[in-house]
């Protein structure tokens, strides 16, 4: 198993990514700077930064400081936060003298002065950031003027009467803030060139865990008071969630030719390094040197992974370190231990990819729960075939509700549930369903009581895929996943903070809310669509049949009518679920999903058994009139 931490072993091929953000600190005439690593959740960025900081320590004259706004999240100012960290290094670091120390005092004695002075004037300062440069401030009064406005657009939290005491009836308040601001400025300026390094680096990492106001208060704090000669800011994080945090705190204001969220990042961010989503055979690589790492020594393992990177380089750097390369670099005793390994990251490379967005830690996470799962086996004196277990976990992945379904008839049937075989064995080889001349006519009929599976085309791929299940005795794969099929914490682990916080979304009361969030959903990969429309699921369980919990199943609905690849999970879903309480609105919900859809035939029989419900009067003669009323 790999651990989920971030690492300075590079197995992504980022070295292009350091030697540009390093190219940026290095080059004087591009400094002060502030560097944006951005990336998705578990695309690598912690790493990345991992790495560029273990590069510049070998240089002396550059002094890296990590700071973590995240671990200053309930702290009463971010500001003071960030610059009390990077003063107290500098104060502390014995390879400064006496008179840097005490300068680095002095300026921790001024951050309490101007934490005071920041409560008061929050979103001057905020402002400030900016700069006059498009907004027209260039007095205190402006600035009065421009934050009544935003109060009045609807901003959050503005306390406008305080602010106006603070800064328009005192306007020698606000004269003494900016004169504060530039004096710590000057200062800091003047402590840096005091400690003779060339260079000050301070990491920023896991700012998209932070809350919004938490990530606004870094950046201003890096504009402000510390954006001086000599010094870099490199700040890992989701560029969507920054985005998002700025819009939070600007709104757009009627009238302005500006766009003032989108100029503030650009002002606070100048060099955005963007990390790419890794293709298919990228993911390959991946996973082949995480299979090599845990099987090799140290000292082979690192030689090992530079060779396959000058390989992949020089040749093309779309060259997978596949089967292959390895037989060629490793001896055949090394080859032999991670050899049935590989195949199986040839097999799931191409799937995780499409279904997990080429997410790194994702990927991790899949084989880690795989890994587990084997342990485990294996302590009960149990073997578990690998790629049994990793297609199954596919399914459990990505069709949730049919790895449940599938769950319960082997349950039924003893480990060897017929169903599976019969589609294992009737599926012809380009994936059609099979026309019934080679099969009698009672199996075609039992085949349409899984109308849904074959009628979705990754569901077809996966049942023709090697090995074959029918082979096995499933029940032991299946006694190691109860952890899945007992709840939905399962779908939560593999949700990025995005996807969580579409969730919430998609739960709020607001229609409007829900419409946006079905739409940002295609911002996701399919494991974490997958993943979403199961937790609407299990929420919608947990729910009694009543306006709310008929909203959670209408958002499902339309969810997958967005996403059609899930309308077979739903049908199976639908029609499992109690009809006492459900409203007559899921009917047309339903039959405008269909519409057009491989499920259009499933789709039908859920209304007409709903047409017969005798728990649910309502909802029979709606599906019963809509049938009617039909081409069906």
């Amino acid at each position: 198993m790999w651990h989920d931490n971030e690492t300075s072993i590079d197995l992504l091929d980022y070295q292009h990514l350091v030697d540009t953000v390093i190219g940026i600190i290095k080059d004087d005439g591009l400094l002060p700077a502030t560097i944006g690593v951005y990336g998705d959740w578990g695309s690598g960025k912690s790493s990345l930064l991992r790495m560029i900081q273990d590069r510049l320590k070998e240089d002396e004259d550059v002094y890296s400081i990590n700071f973590n706004g995240w671990l200053f999240e309930g702290y009463e100012d971010t500001k003071s936060a960030l610059m009390g960290t990077i003063l107290e290094q500098i104060a502390e670091n014995e390879k400064f003298d006496v008179k840097v120390k005490k300068k680095a005092l002095s300026l921790l004695q001024k951050i309490d002065w101007m934490k005071v002075a920041g409560t008061l004037s929050k979103h001057a300062i905020a402002l400030a950031a900016l700069g006059p440069a498009g907004l027209g401030i260039t007095t205190v009064s402006d600035a009065v003027a421009k934050i009544i406005e935003v109060a009045k657009d609807g901003a959050n939290n503005v306390d406008t009467e305080t602010i106006i005491k603070a800064i328009a009836s005192k306007e020698e308040q606000g004269r003494q803030l900016r004169k504060g601001i530039r004096e710590f400025h000057t200062e800091f300026e003047q402590l840096l060139e005091n400690t003779k390094i060339e260079t000050l680096v301070v990491f920023i990492d896991d700012l998209d865990r932070c809350n919004p106001e938490t990530i606004i208060e870094t950046l201003e704090a890096i504009r402000l008071f510390l954006f001086v000669k000599k010094t870099a800011f490199v700040i890992g994080a989701d560029e969507r969630l920054v985005k998002y945090a700025v819009r939070r705190r600007f709104p757009e204001i009627p009238g302005e030719r500006v766009e003032v969220g989108r100029d503030y990042l650009e002002k606070l961010i100048q060099f955005p390094v963007r990390i790419p989503q890794l293709s298919r055979r990228e993911i390959e690589t991946y996973i082949n040197l995480l299979f090599v790492e845990s099987s090799l020594d140290e000292k082979l393992f690192k030689s090992t992974r530079k060779k396959i990177f000058k390989k992949k380089n020089v040749d093309s750097f779309e060259l997978p370190f596949n089967y292959g390369m390895v037989k060629e670099l490793l001896s055949e005793e090394e080859f032999s231990k991670i050899e049935a390994d590989l195949n199986l990251a040839q097999y799931l490379s191409p799937i995780l990819t499409v279904g997990l967005g080429g997410n790194p830690r994702q990927c991790k996470r899949f084989l880690n729960t795989l890994m587990m799962r084997i342990g485990m086996a294996n302590s009960k004196g149990i073997k578990l075939e690998k790629r049994i277990l990793a297609k199954l976990m596919l399914l459990e992945y990505f069709k949730t509700e049919w790895f449940k379904k599938l769950a319960e008839l082997q349950a039924a049937q003893d480990g060897r549930p017929k169903e599976i075989e019969f589609l294992e064995k009737h599926l012809s080889a380009d994936g059609k369903k099979n026309d019934g001349k080679n099969g009698d006519k009672d199996n075609l009929k039992f085949s349409k009581e899984f109308q849904e599976w074959e009628s979705d085309p990754w569901m077809c791929d996966w049942l023709k895929s090697e090995p074959k299940l029918y082979k096995t005795k499933l029940a032991p794969y299946f006694y190691f996943s109860r952890d899945t099929l007992s709840s939905f914490a399962g779908t939560v682990q593999r949700m990025s903070p995005v996807a969580q916080e579409l969730i919430l979304k998609l739960l709020s009361d607001s229609e409007a809310t829900r419409k946006v969030a079905i739409k940002n959903g295609d911002k996701l990969n399919e494991a974490e669509k997958a993943a979403v429309f199961e937790t609407l699921c299990e929420k919608a369980k947990t729910i009694e049949p009543d306006s709310s919990g008929n909203q959670i199943l209408e958002t499902l609905i339309e969810w997958a009518k967005a996403r059609r690849n899930l309308l077979g999970q739903l049908i199976t879903f639908l029609n499992g679920f109690p009809e006492k309480g459900l409203a007559i609105s899921l009917v047309v919900k339903i039959e405008g999903a269909i519409k057009d859809s491989p499920f259009k035939e499933s789709g039908e029989k859920l209304l007409q058994k709903w047409s017969k419900s005798t728990t649910n009067k309502l909802l029979a003669q709606a599906a019963k009139k809509r049938l009617e009323g039909s081409n069906y």
